[in-house]
């Protein structure tokens, strides 16, 4: 039996739970009570669609569920006149959650109520545990943004093309750079039939492709990134440079970096100059027996 075959959420969802105490859906949620309330007025907001953990909500299922739940707070402050509410969302056993499809508690409450206290009267967090924990959450989170205006989307499209201009100089530059090295050093292979240099020319043309191969695949990237800020993608915040996007892998990262390779910036270039260079091996090795 499948997880929305067996979720008692799902079958509400569905109006097989005939004993289910209903509040209101819609396409989105429904809203419902619980078969055990804490308190009168306690509610409970589902997604329609089953969903394990709140994380692995879309932006829309997050925004319906959450404005659900602002609506039912507001019906119970009118209806039921409570001292306060809690709004809660669990997720994981370890945090109560015994039903494994998101939901969020609404729940009413007085003074002096059956519900009783939900947070610890004091913690003893060492400041450095703090500052640690505070590091790491800042390093990691990214709050979504309101729209941009259009003067944020072209500010934010002059900051990603200088990175593309920066990236193309510096790919232009790794050419230009490495021109000299290979013709001295492939030049002397030849006329004094040295493998020591020619080796040092093949080698000089490998680690050059390498920084050039790096180079044109991060302009590319840049690309698809100004593609997206200038088609307005909501996923990308206001002046966010962030070219990584969800579901990227080591495999997904190889094979754009062979796609970089057979292209017509770095195959003609570099493969003609290690052609050379291997032909100047070639010679010396010959000349020089």
């Amino acid at each position: 039996m499948t997880s929305l075959q067996c979720c008692p959420f799902c079958a509400i969802v569905r109006g097989e739970d005939v004993a289910v105490r209903e509040v209101a859906r819609n396409d989105k949620v429904v809203v419902f009570f619980p078969t055990e309330p804490a308190v009168l007025g306690h509610c409970m907001v589902i997604p329609r669609r089953h969903v394990e953990e709140f994380t692995a909500l879309t932006a829309d299922e997050v925004s319906a569920v959450m404005t659900s739940a602002q609506a039912v707070a507001m019906s119970l402050r009118e209806t039921q006149h409570p001292d306060g509410i809690n709004i809660i969302q669990s997720n994981g056993e370890a945090a109560t959650q015994t039903v494994p499809h998101v939901h969020v508690h609404i729940v009413p409450r007085w003074d002096g109520d059956a519900f009783g206290e939900i947070w610890p009267s004091k913690t003893d967090f060492s400041d450095e545990e703090k500052d640690r924990a505070l590091a790491k959450l800042r390093a990691t989170t990214l709050l979504p943004y309101s729209s941009a205006t259009p003067e944020d989307r072209r500010q934010h499209l002059s900051f990603a093309q200088n990175v593309i201009s920066r990236m193309a100089q510096l790919s232009s530059n790794t050419k230009s750079w490495l021109l000299p090295v290979v013709t001295a050093a492939y030049g002397y292979s030849l006329t004094k039939c040295s493998v020591a240099l020619a080796l040092l020319g093949i080698v000089a043309t490998v680690v050059f492709a390498f920084l050039d191969v790096g180079y044109l695949r991060t302009e590319r990237k840049y690309r698809d990134l100004y593609a997206r800020i200038a088609a307005g993608d909501p996923d990308v915040p206001p002046y966010s440079l962030n070219y990584q996007c969800s579901g990227e892998t080591r495999r997904t990262r190889f094979l754009e970096h062979c796609s970089v390779i057979k292209g017509w910036a770095i195959l003609p270039f570099y493969g003609t100059l290690l052609v050379c260079g291997f032909a100047s091996l070639g010679m010396a090795l010959l000349h020089g027996h």
